[in-house]
């Protein structure tokens, strides 16, 4: 001990004592914050990755998304497409099915008005040669 130290009185050594302690206990207390502080970004930075990484999810489940609703746009084009010719087959169907009941429906006719015809004549003795009301379709052979 210097002569300078020997010469300090109690009183001054119990409060540099007592302020050493309160700087020892606000560093124990700034550390225990800056503990925390750190912690705190540890679960930020965590908390920022995940986000990014639920962000990156996203983006490619939009990605799916839209690749999925150009595939069913386009198969609902082709849909469109298979159904107007459906459509078109359907009505030249039907326009060739009324061509035929129209030709049948005059077969039955004139085959009935030769019935009866011949029923108010007594039906003739000869047989005639039998006749198609219809003409023969050359497509079908």
């Amino acid at each position: 001990m210097t002569k300078d130290e020997r010469r300090t009185s109690a009183a001054d050594l119990l409060s540099n004592w007592r302020a050493a302690e309160r700087d020892s206990a606000a560093a124990e207390v700034s550390a225990q914050d800056a503990a925390q502080v750190a912690a705190a970004a540890d679960a930020a930075e965590h908390a920022a990755a995940e986000s990014e990484a639920a962000a990156d999810a996203s983006l490619d489940a939009v990605a799916a998304a839209k690749e999925a609703a150009g595939q069913a746009a386009e198969a609902a084009d082709h849909a469109v497409e298979v159904a107007h010719a459906a459509s078109e087959i359907a009505m030249d169907h039907q326009a060739k099915s009324d061509e035929v009941v129209a030709k049948t429906e005059g077969a039955e006719a004139e085959a009935r008005d030769r019935f009866r015809t011949a029923q108010d004549m007594g039906f003739p003795k000869e047989p005639e040669e039998p006749q198609s009301p219809i003409e023969p379709n050359p497509e079908q052979g």
